[in-house]
């Protein structure tokens, strides 16, 4: 029934003035130039006990309980966390410079020895790489030697060719 009488309504109850809503902007621009509205509004309406918004915060937090806080415990501790972060990176520094360095096996002379003959190097080749490695330079010393003429004349005769002294 109520249904019924919804849909027969024909106005909606609300009557305005003749022309009301084509002469509004007119009136109203009228009034704001005029400041009719303005000289009638003395305040705001609204009134706040004085020292309000200064003591706001206290009254709040005087309403307000209190809750103890709960302390927090760490699984981990800091002091523990940093003995053995450090111990790790010492043990990882000592194990890099250790592993880093390179092993140099010391040559024995009759190992060097050995090379020079099985590589077959001549006198100048052989000179060539003793000035390289500054060998010469630093170790070469000339000792005077008293030889006898004849000594080293059978020497020569029986240990060299001729030629390769003619060479």
């Amino acid at each position: 029934m109520k249904k019924n009488k919804l849909n027969s309504i024909k106005s909606t109850g609300f009557k305005t003035p003749k022309d009301y809503f084509e002469s509004f902007d007119d009136k109203l621009i009228q009034s704001v130039v005029d400041n009719t509205l303005i000289k009638d509004i003395d305040t705001s309406g609204f009134k706040t006990p004085e020292g309000y918004f200064y003591t706001l915060e206290d009254n709040i937090l005087k309403h307000l309980k209190l809750q103890n806080e709960t302390p927090v415990i760490s699984i981990f501790r800091r002091k523990s966390f940093y003995y053995v972060s450090g111990i790790a990176a010492s043990l990882l520094f000592l194990f890099a410079i250790f592993i880093s360095q390179p092993k140099t096996e010391e040559l024995s002379a009759d190992l060097v020895q050995n090379y020079l003959i099985e590589t077959e190097l001549n006198s100048y080749e052989l000179a060539k790489l003793l000035v390289d490695a500054n060998i010469l330079e630093e170790n070469f010393t000339i000792i005077e030697t008293n030889y006898k003429e004849e000594n080293l004349e059978d020497y020569l005769l029986e240990n060299s060719d001729i030629e390769s002294i003619l060479e």
